[in-house]
Parts: structure tokens; sequence; C-alpha cells
């Protein structure tokens, strides 16, 4: 049987390419999931400090931005929570996937402290888990979408601009 040189060249390069195009990112139009959520982990055990915005300490809108900057969010800009709530660019999504971003819809008081939810951001890494500045460690750490967090609503959204 003889194969085609260009054929078996263009077979084999298709091959490739497909390998490396991430199909269904969850995560920023263009880039993978892993490569976000990779990116959130860069930032665990940062201090949580209000409108920081490096490893100094960062508050928990600069480490959307930080992380969906890094892995290349096409158009992303610097925006507090209730302005990328209102962003049109953040889609929200009913299938949450690693790299989303999570919001909430309203503060939740618990013992006493109150969990100012309705104007907090993470990202989400799958498994009911997400990165996010804690209220209760005051550091960037991975919680788990249980009690408070429940309690507030949480819903979810991708950045798609492209």
């Amino acid at each position: 049987m003889k194969i085609n040189k260009q054929i078996l060249t263009v077979t084999v390069l298709v091959a490739i390419l497909i390998t490396f195009i991430p199909l269904g990112a969850a995560a920023p139009v263009g880039t993978s999931e892993s490569a976000t959520v990779e990116a959130a982990n860069s930032w665990l055990g940062v201090k949580s400090v209000h409108e920081g915005n490096d490893i100094s300490g960062i508050d928990c809108s600069h480490l959307v931005y930080q992380v969906y900057e890094k892995v290349g969010a096409k158009g992303i800009i610097f925006q507090k929570v209730p302005d990328m709530k209102k962003n049109t660019n953040y889609v929200i999504t009913s299938s949450p996937a690693p790299g989303d971003v999570i919001f909430w819809q309203k503060d939740v008081t618990q013992n006493g402290k109150t969990y100012w939810l309705s104007a907090h951001v993470g990202i989400y890494i799958g498994n009911n888990q997400f990165i996010d500045t804690s209220f209760d460690t005051k550091n960037v750490a991975v919680e788990n979408i249980t009690g408070v967090y429940k309690a507030g609503m949480p819903y979810f959204a991708k950045w798609s601009h492209i």
C-alpha cells in the first residue's frame, strides 16, 4: 500500500494541533482550565489585603484580574466586584468548570460575623472548591462551597471576550 506523503504530513499536523487546543475550556476563552487553576494556585498563602494587588497582599477582585491576565484573557481590565458583575464579558453559566469565576448574590451573617459575599469573587477550581481571599484565614486559600458560601447563593461566570 502506497501512502501519499502530503496526506500523512497533514494528518500528523492536524493530530498535533488537536492535542494542544483546549476544547471547551471553562477558563477565559483561549486559555486552558489547568493554566487558570495553576495561576490561581500560585497565589495560595498570600495575605488578604483590601485593595492589595501583589504578592505582599491582594484582594479578591485583584486576584481574579491577576489570574486572568496571567493566562492571557483578552481584553481583561481590572474592576471591583460590583462592576465585574455588571460586565457583560462575564457570561453566567449553569455548568461551572475549573477556571470559572464564582460570585455570590447576598451577604451572610453567621455567629455574629458578616461575610460580605455580595462584594466577593473567587476562581472555581472544581469539586465544589474555589480559591479566594478567605474571610477566615485572611490569606488566599482553597475553600469549599458549603455553609456560609452556599448560603450566599453562588453563581458562576466565564470571561468570554475574544
